[in-house]
């Protein structure tokens, strides 16, 4: 191979990882300006915060799709969430796997953990790297699996770790998915989980007293779910209000609704107006037309009060979810 070869291959790879490390550095930037995480997630973070168990001893071979290796087990911090090279990555590794790729040669798999839909690199962070900038969509992977009592997605944020470790406790205490396996309780509010168990308990405690048999925590939390929280639930989901609310859950709005309980009470005079509660407070927080916010907004500019303006944003009362 002559030595004009060789350097027109290394330019070729040279120029593909800075394309790629420009790439990442827009990404990054993009990111930072919208208040979004760009950061892999870190394996160490999510066993800790998702109280993982030990791994599972099969090892199986398989195609994974590139864009649900959301995190690495060591090299988190070296690459954005695209897999895309940052600034301090040296560039001779890299390049070195491009060239292998550039002539078809076969690389070993990489080594990853799987959580629930989503992929942690445990060795082959630089292969994974140059898949994602040369635009593929699959890599072979020896795969462990880790199982894990709460959902990982793949758009699931450092952030977002806070509300799922919340999630992990609520379950490790109530057992509510060992009773009711196919349940899914999504809240976006932190805290909001301590709020459901201690639902769960006042729910345990009256219902020992109106029983010989004191539930165990188990068994009051499957009933608070299926005669508490999913008639009103399922009420959420037939009125259609989420659709007015983005980025809430309707156990944000159970939960809103189960701690202005007492209130409701008094405005309905009853505990059997679950839908009259659930109208009223899509009524109250729904988004307002444009006609309503013209008619705020001349309101506004005249000195008066709007009786609109009361919905008009949402959770912007001391009452919110």
């Amino acid at each position: 191979m002559s030595s004009t070869y060789l350097d027109r291959d290394k330019a070729a790879s040279r120029e593909t990882f800075n394309a790629a490390r420009r790439r990442g550095f827009i990404q990054d930037v993009l990111a930072d300006l919208s208040g979004r995480s760009d950061n892999l997630l870190s394996f160490a973070d999510v066993r800790d915060q998702l109280r993982l168990s030990e791994p599972i001893d099969d090892v199986t071979l398989e195609e994974i799709p590139l864009d649900k290796i959301v995190g690495s087990v060591g090299r988190y911090r070296d690459f954005n969430r695209a897999f895309l090279p940052r600034a301090h990555i040296d560039p001779q590794r890299w390049m070195r796997i491009d060239r292998l790729r550039r002539h078809h040669t076969d690389l070993p798999p990489i080594d990853v953990f799987r959580i629930d839909d989503c992929y942690f690199v445990r060795d082959g962070n630089h292969r994974v790297s140059v898949a994602r900038a040369r635009n593929d969509k699959a890599i072979r992977a020896r795969v462990v699996e880790i199982p894990t009592r709460v959902p990982l997605e793949p758009d699931t944020s450092p952030d977002d770790l806070i509300l799922k470790s919340g999630y992990t406790e609520f379950l490790e205490n109530t057992s509510l998915d060992q009773a009711v396996p196919d349940q899914h309780i999504e809240l976006t509010r932190p805290g909001g989980y301590r709020s459901l168990q201690q639902h769960i308990e006042v729910h345990q405690f009256y219902v020992g007293l109106r029983s010989r048999h004191y539930p165990t925590m188990m068994e009051a939390a499957a009933d608070w779910y299926e005669s508490v929280y999913l008639p009103i639930v399922e009420r959420i989901r037939a009125s259609g209000m989420l659709a007015h609310f983005p980025g809430r859950t309707e156990a944000d709005v159970y939960l809103w609704i189960a701690e202005n309980r007492a209130r409701l009470q008094m405005r309905y005079g009853g505990e059997d107006k679950a839908q009259d509660a659930v109208d009223d407070f899509a009524e109250e927080h729904r988004h307002p037309t444009l006609r309503e916010r013209l008619r705020i907004f001349w309101d506004r500019l005249l000195g008066r009060p709007s009786r609109s303006e009361a919905g008009a944003t949402l959770f912007d009362t001391s009452e919110d979810l």
